[in-house]
């Protein structure tokens, strides 16, 4: 911003911001002629010499005080408060803080005290002409904290000085209160507001540059301006706004010019009437004098007949203050004008799979979790550029890429298995402005084991996806990390992760302890709010209320872990054993078969993998070791051994090892052994073999479309192997037909195998029966002589696409095949049209549309 004349303090930014939404002002004078009533004269504060305190609260703890409403044209819809800045200021100081006000909130019986920001202070000698002063305070998170941010607001105590006035002036003192509000249904606005401090006279004049914008391409511009001023007077004339150089003034509902070109800061409040669009003085204030006596605030469209102040595609505008004749004190503007830009709307919500919303619902271990995130550009500008980053929750279980249904254009840019960080690229053509919604599914499913559950708000799982985007013709609107929510029905301004509760209550929690040594610690799961430790299950008597007791003896320990909701509570239990007392191979449980070894008697767990991408997750369930060591054989150290029962124990051999810690995935065959080390120098080795057939097989699935039946193919398998969808009814066949929706599971084996061949599943493959259907999007011509256009739209249907519009028998037009879902026929002239929607997969949809 610049300025040119006297600018005793320079105007910047407070709020500077592109959003989906509008501005509001209110406001009063808290010095006139009666304490509560209201005057609706025409005189001019200099010309009185009798100012009092306006004092309409009753309350013996302030010395001034006045009131007004605050009503937001959204709230039948759903808005919520971005930003609340609060002013005050006077011409001259009294003796009480000029910093700090009482500032009451609507529903509210007693004040808050604001201490506020100093704008400018004149501090001057003596006030025989003016000693002025404004203050701002951000009263954001007081005012978005209301549940309900309408109503009545108050301000007292500004320090002002009454009675007879000092100087050639007048005494005046006033405030404001600058709101702006986020409305999804609203048009995007580029909203900037700031402040600072100027003396304008007939000599001293201030302009200020404002850019940041880019006004829509056709159709009306529209603005709004607000402002606070001090000491502009009701019979002084020759105070004007100019906006590129067009001087503004204000008509209300009536034809009454409520703010003059030539008296613009008139000693008035005014705001805008929803009702008509057309500025009105502001009445719903305490008192509401229609003479403020040289206090204004007020907000109003700014006039742009033929968009002749401010034209279709501008990027910045010109405000300038000025007088011929009426001093008056400048501290505060705000500028709000439709812009063109995108907004998509990311939701994200999770369906079992009948396709019911389970979002906020008990879930247990294993259950399918299927993820719905849906995206559309409501904007009014296409949309590129646009990302969609998803972290996935580590208490699911997914597996990609086999998890994911893209429609066409989605495309994985990245996925990250140890973040589980999943970005998506999605194509322009998809967010173009009045496309319709698509959807990208994410196929997982709750985690299998207790084990896996054990740490605090483990049974949480929270999910959200994030967008980011910038547009087209607006290509400085950019929009980075924009939150999913749980729905599109208009109120979208709260993000919600999906949330889901796995239930544990029926989770077992044991381990069991070795005592090598004269001690062992004994650690409960990590997180908790408190911990208490028993020797008996009813937890009394209690003998510990830390993470972690130190036990010298055997036996059985509990612990209950408590948290605070929503997560939940646990009980754990640990079996103390000496070492070396009935300690068995923990690879036994994942075992397909377990041999034993002719010469010494040892169980030899064997793991047999089916599929390359087959694996054996192995839980020791070990928590009271120092360390657990998993190693393979490097088979060409040593000599093999002669009996296939046996584990190679030679001396010899080399071990190189593969994993340190409790668990380990067995993923790749070999012959391999883990040591298990315990306080006090004891130690364990166990052994196992992992055998494995790396057939790897993939399915295609098609979902049942109108009148094409879903299919289930199977492919990357070689001859010699046949398939099944029920493990029972094997065919040579690699693809099935399906008619009916469910999640299936395919079963494949090699034929003429006698004994135990090799089982392959593929589970989890969903088939949904599509629910199609077809949308048309009129745009009605604005003017007479204009042409309309009508969109249509394919929902949940796959390509090619066909789409025609008629009148009677008469083929006004057809394209397709298409791979794009939807199509504009423009330039159409008025009347009744037959829109029709086909799909190779015999899908129609066939509507009347008419443009008057």
């Amino acid at each position: 911003m610049q300025s040119y004349g006297q600018n005793l303090v320079p105007f910047a930014p407070r709020y500077d911001e592109a959003i989906k939404g509008d501005i509001l002002l209110i406001g009063n004078s808290n010095v006139g002629l009666d304490a509560t009533d209201p005057y609706n004269g025409n005189a001019t504060n200099d010309n009185l010499d009798a100012a009092v305190y306006v004092d309409i609260d009753g309350d013996p703890s302030t010395f001034n005080s006045s009131s007004a409403d605050l009503d937001v044209p959204s709230d039948d819809s759903c808005y919520r408060i971005v930003y609340a800045g609060l002013y005050w200021s006077a011409v001259v100081d009294g003796d009480d803080p000029i910093s700090q006000v009482k500032f009451k909130l609507p529903g509210t019986t007693n004040y808050l005290d604001i201490t506020g920001t100093e704008i400018y202070d004149q501090n001057a000698a003596n006030d025989n002409n003016s000693n002025t002063y404004a203050y701002y305070h951000d009263v954001t998170d007081i005012v978005a904290a209301l549940p309900n941010p309408e109503g009545t607001y108050t301000v007292a105590n500004i320090s002002s000085l009454v009675g007879p006035k000092p100087n050639a002036e007048g005494l005046s003192a006033g405030w404001s209160l600058f709101i702006v509000y986020e409305d999804p249904l609203l048009p995007s606005k580029y909203i900037t507001s700031f402040d600072g401090f100027t003396k304008i006279t007939s000599t001293v004049n201030e302009t200020f540059p404002v850019s940041g914008f880019n006004t829509i391409p056709t159709g009306p511009v529209r603005a709004k301006f607000a402002f606070s001023t001090i000491e502009g007077d009701r019979q002084y004339t020759g105070d004007y706004l100019r906006l590129n150089g067009t001087t503004i003034d204000a008509t209300n509902n009536a034809g009454t010019i409520i703010r003059p070109g030539d008296n613009f800061f008139n000693s008035s409040v005014s705001d805008i009437d929803p009702a008509t669009n057309t500025p009105e003085l502001y009445t719903t204030r305490n008192p509401n004098s229609s003479n403020t006596l040289g206090f204004d605030a007020g907000i109003i469209n700014i006039p742009n007949p033929g968009n002749s102040v401010i034209a279709n595609g501008a990027t910045s505008a010109t405000i300038s203050l000025g007088s011929n004749l009426d001093i008056y004190y400048y501290y505060f503007s705000a500028f709000a004008i439709d812009i063109i830009a995108p907004n998509i709307v990311l939701t994200k919500i999770v369906e079992d799979d009948a396709g019911n919303d389970i979002g906020g619902q008990i879930v247990n271990l294993g259950d399918p979790l299927n993820y719905i995130i849906g995206f559309q550009n409501t904007g009014n500008d296409d949309a590129t550029n646009f990302q969609i980053r998803d972290i996935l929750p580590i208490n699911i279980v997914f597996n990609y890429p086999e998890d994911l249904v893209l429609p066409a254009g989605v495309t994985v840019a990245s996925y990250d298995p140890d973040t589980r960080e999943l970005i998506f690229d999605i194509a322009d053509y998809l967010v173009e402005e009045n496309d319709p919604v698509l959807e990208i599914r994410i196929e997982a499913r709750v985690v299998d084991t207790c084990s896996q559950l054990a740490d605090a708000c483990s049974n949480l799982i929270n999910n959200q996806a994030f967008a980011t985007y910038q547009g087209t013709i607006n290509p400085d609107f950019v929009i980075t990390d924009d939150p999913s929510v749980s729905s599109n029905t208009g109120c979208l301004l709260t993000p919600q992760a999906t949330n889901f509760l796995a239930d544990l209550n029926d989770c077992t929690f044991e381990e069991d302890v070795t005592l090598c040594g004269s001690t062992v610690d004994l650690t409960a799961a990590n997180g908790y709010d408190a911990y208490s430790w028993s020797t008996s299950p009813s937890g009394t008597p209690v003998i510990g209320t830390t993470q972690t007791i130190t036990v010298d003896a055997t036996g059985t320990y509990y612990v209950h872990n408590t948290a605070a909701a929503p997560c939940q509570s646990i009980d754990q239990t640990f079996n103390v054993q000496l070492f070396g007392n009935n300690v068995s191979n923990p690879v036994i449980p994942y075992a397909d078969e377990v041999v034993t070894c002719p010469n010494d008697g040892k169980q030899l767990p064997n793991i047999f993998l089916c599929g390359a991408n087959d694996f054996r997750d192995i839980q020791s369930n070990i928590s009271d070791s120092t360390s657990i060591i998993w190693e393979q054989l490097d088979e060409s150290s040593c000599p093999a051994v002669a009996d296939p029962d046996c584990a190679n124990e030679d001396g010899s051999c080399v071990w190189n090892e593969v994993e340190n810690g409790p668990n380990y995935v067995a993923d790749t065959a070999g012959q391999y052994r883990l040591t298990i080390n315990y306080p006090g120098g004891c130690f364990l080795q166990f052994y196992f073999n992992v055998y494995e057939n790396i057939l790897d097989p993939t399915v295609i699935a098609n979902d049942i479309i109108c009148n094409t039946p879903g299919s289930i193919t199977v492919n990357g398998v070689p001859s010699g192997y046949e398939y099944s969808l029920d493990n029972t009814n094997f065919q040579a066949s690699n693809t099935f037909t399906v008619t009916t929706t469910g999640l299936y599971t395919v079963y494949i084996r090699q034929v003429n195998v006698p004994t135990n061949p090799c089982i392959f599943t593929i589970p989890d493959v969903q088939i949904r029966d599509r629910d199609f259907n077809g949308e048309a999007t009129v745009t009605q011509p604005l003017c007479h002589g204009d042409l309309g256009s009508i969109q249509l739209a394919a929902n949940d249907a796959e390509p090619q696409y066909y789409f025609t519009l008629s009148q009677g028998a008469t083929l006004i037009n057809s394209v397709g095949p298409i791979i794009d879902n939807n199509y504009s026929f423009d330039n159409l002239n008025p009347g009744t049209y037959t829109a029709t929607i086909d799909t190779d997969d015999g899908c129609t949809f066939t509507t009347d549309v008419t443009i008057v």
